[in-house]
């Protein structure tokens, strides 16, 4: 697995500016923006979503529990918890769980 390191390494700059370009965040030139991208195509970097969120101290996941999805309410509950998800700019990832109605399931979780 390649790491913005290893980018770094390879193109002769530092980690951070590897992660500004990456992530967007702040200001990298067009030449070294455009070496980064040559590494990242010839190496297929995917940058590691575990290690962001992380750093960041939060995840964009919204846990949903319910019971089952045979009953109309618990359908209609998560279709608006996903389109509410879907209509913020902040690309949210909903992580579904039917229980069953095991309570030690739901509470384990």
């Amino acid at each position: 697995m390649v790491t913005m390191r290893d980018i770094a390494k390879q193109v002769g700059i530092s980690v951070s500016t590897v992660s500004r370009y990456v992530n967007r965040s702040g200001y990298v030139s067009a030449k070294t923006g455009a070496r980064i991208q040559a590494v990242i195509d010839a190496t297929q970097f995917v940058p590691n979503t575990i290690a962001r969120d992380l750093s960041k101290g939060h995840t964009l996941n919204i846990g949903v529990i319910v019971p089952h999805l045979n009953h109309p309410y618990f359908s209609q509950l998560l279709a608006g918890i996903v389109a509410a998800a879907f209509e913020s700019s902040h690309h949210y990832q909903i992580v579904l769980l039917q229980s069953n109605y095991d309570s030690g399931r739901e509470m384990a979780t």
